[in-house]
């Protein structure tokens, strides 16, 4: 009744008490805490102080679930702040890896690109055929103008999975280096790419 009220902070404290009493089974109270605390963050977005509050309130091993971490960044992107979107999908990766968080850590450009480029090539060394961590690397490096790196970690994205985001960054990428002809051909690629079912594209 309460989730059909929208009342979240009452379906978060209802969440807690079932779960202290073991009245649903684990993982449905974890889906019914995800998307209360989701929603709640959706109502705070416009407020900056208010949004940063309630992460710190929720407990370390929710904010670390992807959907929840997922949201959370996009909500501190709205605001221009990259720092805490990218803090928050690091801690996130940490203890649950998600291709979607993957990518959403190459977008909100920042001074810190450096810094997650050396981050995400530390994770590269234990998935080195991950293509969203492949792409990712290959924005980061783009953003830096490091253009060797960024064409090599695309060039190897697109072997692995082929898809419309890799081609069209692939494909900014050699514009801006004038090399026209090999632009248009991922272009022209990027509309017969798409990504596997069900992934998020960046």
């Amino acid at each position: 009744t309460e989730q059909g009220l929208g009342n979240w902070e009452e379906v978060v404290r209802l969440a807690r008490l079932l779960e202290k009493r073991s009245g649903l089974p684990p993982e449905a109270l974890e889906r019914i805490l995800s998307n209360a605390r989701v929603a709640l963050l959706h109502k705070r977005t416009h407020d900056p102080r208010r949004l940063t509050e309630h992460w710190r309130d929720i407990p370390e091993r929710e904010r670390r679930r992807p959907a929840l971490a997922m949201a959370a960044a996009r909500a501190f992107m709205q605001h221009g702040d990259c720092r805490s979107a990218h803090r928050i999908i690091e801690e996130a990766l940490a203890g649950n890896w998600s291709s979607n968080l993957v990518l959403l850590y190459g977008e909100c450009r920042d001074e810190d690109a450096l810094q997650r480029i050396e981050r995400a090539e530390v994770w590269l060394r234990e998935r080195p055929r991950d293509w969203p961590l492949l792409l990712t690397l290959g924005r980061l490096c783009a953003e830096r103008e490091l253009w060797g790196k960024a064409q090599s970690y695309l060039e190897a994205s697109i072997a692995v999975q082929p898809t419309r985001a890799a081609h069209i960054v692939l494909a900014e990428l050699f514009d801006r280096i004038g090399r026209v002809h090999d632009a248009n051909r991922h272009y022209r690629a990027s509309a017969d790419a798409g990504l596997p079912p069900g992934t998020a594209e960046g």
